[in-house]
């Protein structure tokens, strides 16, 4: 990776190989990733997706933070309008070429744009960040995006499929329901099914299964399971639906607690992700409490046939709380599955959790990350390039403020870096759940077209702990070394930047103190130098930002009068 030591006279750069890592990307203000996706096609990074309350155009932006292999920043960007929105879900789009320039789809809620109240957003951009297109989904109610897929439809054309929570077609189906919108690649609805019954329905997580249908899982009020206290105090338990290609429902699982619930009690029970394994069936894991010890929260994993019916379930906790947010399957030395769930871990504070069991649900290890602050693990991914892992979510140990987007790579046995994890043990227990059924179902065509607005700037990022590999620390002063030179500085209206130095610069720009680029696209000749106008900048201190074609990313402060 590279790491930025800067003052006000002098920056430092440090070039640190580090096999695995944690850092952090925020501002003085709220920030968390959501979802995380590992780029392979275009270029090899990682690409997280969230939300930030820095107020760059609105209450709350919608965000995507881009970085290489070792998580050093390459670019952010904020979407947005005057009212709020934010990103549960992003993917790299498994159809970009040159006539289809999406690059990234990301998909959940805005209330600045479209039919009113909140409505789902799916925006899919080019590799730079800029939008390609921008659609909501939705009617006059809150409507959102919780998780998006790239698809082939029935007839084998690409593009993608969301599921969520609509309240907009209360008339039809009551209070909070399951929603699922399918796209071309441009975002244009195709078809769109709002799933519900009795009480409320939520969609967190769909996958398109190998006979070309949909697996989603979510939660639902559920009044069958849990005795007397479904009459007075109904628990959320987990729902799971079988779609087939047309998105008619082929079969539906709602799965609660077997035996008398305490009707005083809040019981909840969510189905957080869910794939499907190399044999067909499924696999989920999620959160409980009604099956949880001592009625606290636990992780679990389940297992269900490809038909739906019930293989298995155990959890996984302390008598504190325990939650499981995002799955991965991946295979041990002798090919048998091995489950990998990341969430968070509450006892005097919250952290970031990432576990694995075996093919029988037994457990191997866990960890938790962070130090004396919170941490939450969201979303997490395979890393494909250094076969380990590597996860989303938010931290306040590192970084600029109040909570910043936490990204940590870990090796296939969960080791991150020392000074920020630690080994944990979890209770295992099987149990034997209720199951029934809720749901109805009613088509829906609601799309719009909208344009957000969109700006780049970068985060401030920190990391946890100090270089763990072989490689020799590279260290040099970019005002001695560099061949990078600024004057006037301070600067009045213009600012001329000099650059002595083999390698090519291939991006310019200029931030302010707070991330936001300000100037952007600078571009550095053959002759090495260019004239920057400043005059509509604010007095105060900016930064130059330049890369270059061998990978390093050279920074200087100017002062502005």
């Amino acid at each position: 990776m590279k790491k930025l030591l800067c003052c006000v006279s002098c920056c430092l750069m440090i070039n640190i190989g580090l096999a695995q890592f944690q850092h952090s990307f925020g501002t003085e203000q709220s920030e968390m990733g959501r979802s995380l996706t590992q780029l392979q096609k275009v270029e090899k990074g990682y690409l997280v997706a969230g939300y930030t309350s820095r107020n760059f155009i609105g209450s709350l932006e919608a965000t995507l933070v881009k970085t290489d292999l070792n998580g050093n920043q390459i670019w952010s960007r904020v979407y947005g309008g005057q009212d709020f929105e934010y990103f549960n879900s992003v993917r790299q789009s498994t159809n970009f070429s040159p006539n289809n320039p999406a690059a990234y789809v990301a998909a959940g809620i805005t209330r600045s744009f479209g039919f009113g109240g909140g409505d789902a957003l799916l925006i899919g951009t080019n590799v730079n960040g800029a939008p390609v297109f921008s659609k909501v989904y939705g009617r006059d109610q809150y409507d959102a995006a919780h998780c998006v897929q790239n698809i082939k439809d029935e007839n084998g054309r690409p593009g993608y499929i969301m599921v969520g929570e609509t309240r907009s077609y209360s008339q039809s189906l009551p209070r909070t329901n399951m929603y699922v919108v399918r796209t071309d690649d441009q975002g244009n609805l195709t078809r769109a099914t709002v799933i519900g019954g009795k009480g409320d329905q939520r969609g967190l997580w769909i996958e398109q299964t190998r006979d070309g249908g949909y697996i989603i899982t979510g939660s639902s009020t559920d009044f069958d399971c849990g005795g007397s206290a479904t009459l007075v105090n109904p628990p959320t338990d987990i729902f799971v639906v079988k779609l087939k290609p047309d998105l008619n429902i082929e079969w539906q699982r709602v799965i609660g607690y077997p035996k008398e619930l305490d009707p005083m009690r809040r019981y909840l029970n969510v189905g957080t992700c869910i794939k499907q394994g190399r044999d067909g069936n499924y696999v989920l894991t999620g959160y409980t409490n009604s099956f949880g010890i001592n009625n606290s929260f636990d992780a679990f994993l389940m297992y269900l046939r490809s038909n739906g019916d019930f293989m298995g379930m155990k959890t996984y906790g302390t008598e504190r709380n325990e939650y499981g947010r995002s799955l991965q399957i991946t295979a041990s030395a002798t090919g048998s599955p091995l489950y990998t769930i990341v969430g968070d871990q509450f006892t005097s504070t919250r952290k970031a959790l990432l576990f694995q069991a075996d093919a029988g649900g037994n457990f191997l290890w866990g960890y938790n990350y962070g130090r004396t602050g919170q941490e939450m693990g969201t979303e997490l991914v395979r890393d494909d390039f250094d076969k380990g892992f590597a996860f989303t979510g938010y931290t306040t140990t590192i970084g600029a403020g109040a909570t910043d987007i936490y990204l940590v790579e870990t090796t296939d046995t969960g080791k991150s870096t020392p000074q920020c994890e630690r080994e944990i043990k979890l209770e295992v227990f099987k149990h034997e759940p209720c199951l029934t059924k809720i749901a109805e179902q009613i088509f829906v065509d609601e799309f719009r077209k909208i344009d957000p607005k969109v700006i780049r700037m970068e985060y401030k990022q920190d990391r946890c702990g100090i270089a763990i590999s072989g490689k020799t620390d590279d260290i040099k002063d970019i005002n001695e070394e560099s061949g990078v030179s600024l004057f006037p500085n301070p600067a009045k209206n213009l600012l001329t930047i000099d650059v002595k130095r083999t390698s090519k610069t291939t991006y310019g720009g200029v931030f302010d103190i707070q991330g936001k680029e300000v100037i952007q696209n600078i571009q550095i000749g053959e002759t090495g130098k260019t004239i920057v106008a400043t005059e509509t900048l604010e007095p105060g201190v900016y930064i130059v930002k330049l890369k270059t074609e061998n990978g390093e990313t050279l920074v200087k402060k100017f002062f502005k009068e």
